[in-house]
């Protein structure tokens, strides 16, 4: 009567493994995983009607047997579970490569990592946050941040499989810029005044200088950091600074640096570290 109980017991585990296993399939609703579904369901059929048939035969199959077949169902479960999720971050990533293929056509020279977003900190005040590359794929400190839409900041920490970005919004940045109209140059930057509105400053512009509201302002290359021809963003408004009267532009990026999901980390670029001065 107890082995009789115990056979009972291995058919109900194995059932509801295949009951979850069918509403995971059911639920994503796509043909790849109906196909795992169906290779993992069989052997769950054949096995219970197996024990089902040996069981009403008095079965010669030992308990030990029953117990060793369902464990290794059970592995065989999780090792195809694994290879969906696998499936489904390989496809994501894919996703993001053809969005980004563009960046990589137009700029022969680049190297890049497609990387996502996968932590913020809730107590940076100008939202940096980490990625899901890091040395293993060739990331370094100081490697530019970008996206589809423009300049979002740079590497300030590497770890093996993850890294740290600083945003534009950080007055640690110091990005030699230029207006692409006026060609007056500066030092994009960010500043604590209004990073909570996710905009930041064009400093050290001189007196003079001919910028307008809506000029676009890109990287100039300057420095070896960043490449050149980069856009930062776009000139919201001039002012003057209270204290010494200097005048500086206020920018707005072209990226939205506080949601942003998915970046590119440029790991090479011609000209990179080698320090250039503003053609004039």
């Amino acid at each position: 009567m107890k082995e009789t109980g115990n056979v009972k017991k291995v058919l109900t585990t194995t059932l509801i493994v295949l009951l979850v296993v069918s509403a995971v399939s059911a639920a994503l609703n796509k043909n790849f995983f109906t196909d795992v579904y169906t290779f993992i369901a069989s052997p769950f059929q054949q096995t219970s009607a197996s024990i089902l048939s040996e069981y009403g035969q008095d079965a010669e199959k030992t308990k030990e047997e029953l117990l060793k077949e369902n464990s290794e169902l059970k592995k065989e479960v999780n090792e195809l579970i694994n290879q969906v999720i696998d499936y489904d971050d390989i496809k994501k990533e894919n996703e993001i490569l053809r969005k980004y293929y563009g960046i990589k056509d137009d700029n022969p020279d680049y190297k890049i990592e497609v990387a996502e977003v996968i932590r913020r900190d809730p107590n940076d005040d100008y939202y940096g946050f980490t990625i899901n590359k890091g040395s293993r794929n060739d990331v370094k400190i100081n490697d530019p941040v970008i996206t589809e839409n423009g300049l979002v900041g740079w590497i300030s920490d590497v770890q093996l499989t993850t890294s740290r970005v600083t945003t534009l919004l950080s007055p640690e940045a110091k990005v030699g810029a230029m207006d692409k109209k006026s060609s007056d140059s500066g030092i994009a930057t960010g500043n604590s005044s209004f990073s909570d509105e996710g905009l930041l400053t064009l400093t050290i512009i001189s007196a003079d200088n001919k910028i307008q509201e809506n000029d676009i302002v890109l990287t100039t290359g300057v420095g070896g950091v960043y490449p050149p021809n980069i856009v930062i963003g776009k000139v919201l408004r001039l002012d003057n600074d209270p204290y010494d009267t200097t005048p500086f532009a206020v920018l707005k990026p072209y990226e939205d640096l506080k949601s942003v999901s998915d970046v590119v980390v440029i790991t090479s670029f011609e000209g990179q570290g080698v320090v250039s001065a503003i053609a004039n």
